[in-house]
């Protein structure tokens, strides 16, 4: 029979706060150009990562109170389409993002309750700011009617997509833990640069 257990218990209340101030602004400055470009500048704040997250201390979980797992400072965001001649469409879309917040653990259980999530003496919540994203996508395509009648819509359209065009590595996940000789590295990533070739018949 054993001398002692492990008792762990979730409190289902999570606390989170959020200020958002966004500018959209849209338009069609000429008859071949269209878009959309909005910024946003945002902070969002809680004491928890989610139902399976543990505190850093179970003895004081309100210490955990900081910036969110998801949360990035600034944000830009441009959609644009323009349609230079006759023979083709091509659009775009532009993402550029600070970066996520990541947590610094010491990579131990200084704290003795069982979990090996600690954070060094004094080191906030989601301290450290990770590297932030820039992604552009063109899309290339041209339509080919099947009919000149104008009430029929069959429509063989072919583009020609690229993701991520820049090639920017665009991180998702770090070494947080002080201890590691990897401290502060990626070692995860959106994916690299990709070609794709779309066919679509519309009717």
């Amino acid at each position: 029979m054993p001398l002692w257990a492990k008792c762990d218990r979730f409190n289902p209340r999570d606390t989170r706060r959020a200020t958002r101030w966004s500018s959209p602004t849209a338009g069609s400055p000429s008859k071949y150009f269209s878009g959309q470009i909005q910024y946003t500048l945002s902070r969002t704040d809680n004491n928890t990562s989610g139902i399976t997250f543990f505190p850093a201390n179970s003895f004081d979980p309100a210490a955990d109170w900081g910036r969110a797992d998801t949360d990035r400072l600034h944000k830009f965001d441009l959609l644009a389409s323009s349609q230079p001649t006759k023979f083709f469409t091509l659009g775009a879309a532009l993402s550029v993002y600070s970066g996520k917040p990541v947590n610094i653990t010491s990579g131990g259980d200084d704290n003795h309750d069982g979990i090996l999530n600690d954070r060094p003496a004094g080191v906030p919540r989601n301290s450290m700011a990770g590297t932030g994203l820039i992604n552009l996508d063109l899309n290339l395509s041209h339509d080919f009617p099947l009919s000149k009648a104008k009430k029929e819509t069959r429509v063989f359209t072919v583009s020609l997509n690229s993701f991520n065009v820049l090639n920017h590595p665009n991180y998702v996940t770090y070494i947080g833990a002080v201890s590691s000789p990897l401290f502060g590295k990626p070692v995860a990533a959106q994916p690299p640069r990709r070609m794709q070739l779309d066919v679509q018949f519309k009717f």
